[in-house]
């Protein structure tokens, strides 16, 4: 998971119609993806996404391919737009995209 002490900068739903998934992201560089249905004290989550200790991400987007379905049981892709870093300056802070 994240770093203790270290602030987030940011959480957002995703996974589908049902939304079972969390995302967070913050100043550790880290970005982690959890379980929405999880209950109590949870210490670790289903995956790190992305895990740079100098890189901090400031702000991160969810969305997913419009292409339409060919049944109702398959799944979209996810794509994670992250912004962040210490190379931010005049003309912005840079931007990765991600697929899950």
């Amino acid at each position: 998971g994240h770093d203790i002490g270290r602030p987030l900068f940011g959480v957002k739903y995703c996974g589908g119609k049902n939304e079972d998934l969390l995302v967070t992201w913050g100043v550790d560089g880290k970005v982690c993806m959890w379980d929405s249905y999880s209950v109590g004290e949870v210490i670790s989550p289903l995956c790190t996404l992305v895990s740079h200790s100098k890189y901090p991400i400031y702000t991160l987007d969810v969305t997913y391919d419009n292409a339409p379905k060919a049944q109702a049981g398959e799944e979209q892709k996810l794509h994670l737009a992250v912004g962040g870093g210490e190379d931010g300056g005049f003309l912005g802070v840079p931007v990765y995209l991600y697929d899950i």
